[in-house]
């Protein structure tokens, strides 16, 4: 009885301190790092339902799947602040009631401290992952009371809510298991439920791989070896720190992997560097703080590298004005009447990423928006030797017809592309220039789809586009490849950019639908070519 008080005790002080700093945050703080994001998909969620394509983000680009099939529907049911901060409340209650029940009033500290720093993920705005998390620590107290149905259920709901999430899970269960080996037999069912999840997620992948990759800096992996190798010596001694001192490792390892093989998850294993600081604190609890100088190191560097990102994130949330719509209407009103389907339109990044939000919304598709993973290989020039020349390539490459610039900070991958234009050389003409933007004209710009006749765009939509061709023949459309893309009449292929390459033999309106089937998935998770060109 004074076991189970305790426990709910710590996990309702965590939940509480988690939920009233979130809460503070999310609504008197300015906006979160990845708060445009959540805003323009759970607009097109609740406007167009779950679709699986999103023509209006670079060029095209898988929606939901790859990210989160549960967070959106659940954002558009109840609101992304306050599902925000539930998830946020759950993860230091789960926490709390994983770490106290395995460790005693030892825990207390690092339970406690989660419930303050968690709060801090309201900054960076990466809320699925934040309701992965939640999910995925109650699976583990879930496996902590042998309740194995109830934990497989959690953990398919922990890959649902965000795949990273799930990964992380999987990550510290290895751990876990590589420190309980003599129980073995305790830890099949886990298993076998972790191996048939992650086969699940694998094939989802696989049917909708689109061959992004998110960057990983050598300096990320080397704090991240920095802590797991700090981890793993305050661990390896201690008896009863047995059970985490692999999990160290485990992540050690499967960040390394991550560094090496270029993915759409890159530097995101790096979410761990979020609950740094508690961990440090259990480590450091479960040692009794000794030797007194080393823990106060760790300590110091657990909370820089915990509290380093919410700190710049914060400061760069502050200055940044573009978050309103009435900062992007005068956008809006041009775009809509000179703007015809055929062309596409580069908002120069800002910091907040709010382009991606209200353009998009207006039916006004963009080069990018915000998912760095969908920069690469496609946008890739943007970071690195950018001139007039290349640049001009690029936006006639992607069938953009006009550029916005804003006087937002711009996105650190938009900085040299800010101040080449501001330089001239990039042969853009000034057609608007509003309080805070200006719009320039493409010099010769080129359509979304090219070839031997005249052709156009006659309507771009989330999931499909209707195009009329004057005459058969082989087209280029910048419009990114899907295997799941069909035109009756017409072969469609993958370009060597990437792009949509269109054979069509005969002439008139032609009607490309993205639809996803069975047949068509499974042709794609083994590689076979597109049946449309049999």
């Amino acid at each position: 009885m004074h076991r189970a008080h305790f426990l709910m005790r710590e996990a309702m002080l965590a939940a509480g301190s988690a939920a009233s700093l979130a809460a503070l945050l999310i609504w008197l703080g300015p906006p979160g790092n990845d708060l445009a994001a959540h805003v323009y998909q759970r607009t097109v969620f609740l406007h167009d339902g779950f679709q699986l394509w999103n023509n209006f983000w670079y060029g095209g680009r898988y929606s939901f799947v790859t990210y989160s099939v549960l967070y959106y529907p659940l954002a558009g049911l109840f609101g992304i602040k306050p599902l925000a901060v539930a998830s946020i409340a759950i993860a230091a209650a789960a926490f709390a009631l994983v770490v106290c029940r395995q460790w005693g009033p030892l825990a207390r500290w690092s339970s406690r401290t989660f419930g303050v720093v968690w709060a801090g993920l309201v900054i960076s705005a990466a809320f699925p992952f934040a309701l992965g998390i939640a999910l995925g620590l109650l699976a583990i107290w879930s496996l902590q009371a042998a309740k194995r149905w109830r934990f497989g259920i959690l953990a398919v709901l922990t890959a649902a809510a965000s795949p990273l999430a799930f990964l992380l899970l999987a990550i510290v269960l290895v751990g876990i298991g590589l420190g309980m080996r003599e129980r073995g037999r305790r830890l099949l069912a886990p298993t076998v439920i972790i191996g048939s999840v992650g086969a699940c997620q694998f094939l989802l992948t696989r049917a909708f791989a689109d061959g992004g990759r998110y960057p990983f800096s050598e300096f990320e992996l080397g704090s991240i070896l920095l802590f797991c190798s700090l981890g793993a010596a305050l661990t390896w001694q201690v008896e009863r720190a047995r059970m985490i001192r692999w999990v160290f490792v485990a992540y050690g390892f499967a960040s390394i992997a991550t560094f090496l093989i270029a993915s759409p998850l890159g530097e995101n294993i790096a979410r761990v560097r979020f609950a740094a600081l508690p961990i440090a604190v259990l480590v450091l609890s479960l040692r009794s703080w000794r030797p007194l100088p080393v823990a106060a190191i760790v300590l110091v560097l657990a909370g820089s590298w915990n509290l380093s990102p919410h700190a710049w994130s914060f400061t760069r949330a502050s200055i940044e004005p573009s978050s309103e719509a009435v900062y992007w209407q005068p956008a809006v009103d041009y775009l809509s009447e000179r703007l015809t389907p055929s062309y596409r339109v580069e908002a120069v990044d800002t910091s907040g990423h709010w382009a991606a939000v209200y353009l998009p919304r207006a039916d006004i598709p963009l080069t990018r928006g915000w998912f760095r993973q969908d920069d690469f290989p496609q946008n890739e020039i943007l970071y690195d030797d950018l001139n007039g020349r290349t640049y001009q390539q690029w936006l006639r490459s992607l069938g953009v017809r006009y550029v916005v610039l804003t006087d937002a900070p711009p996105d650190y991958s938009s900085k040299r592309e800010a101040l080449l234009i501001r330089s001239g050389r990039t042969g853009l003409v000034p057609v608007m220039r509003g309080a805070h933007m200006t719009i320039y004209s493409v010099p010769r710009p080129k359509p979304l789809i090219t070839g031997p006749g005249k052709a156009e765009v006659l309507e771009l939509a989330q999931t499909h586009m209707i195009l009329r061709i004057d005459k058969p023949g082989h087209y280029r459309l910048a419009i990114r490849y899907s295997p799941y893309w069909s035109a009756a009449g017409a072969c469609i292929t993958k370009g060597e950019d990437r792009m949509i390459r269109l054979d069509t033999t005969r002439h008139g309106r032609v009607l490309l639908q993205f639809k996803v089937d069975a047949g068509r998935a499974l042709a794609t998770v083994v590689g076979a070519g597109p049946r449309d060109c049999v």
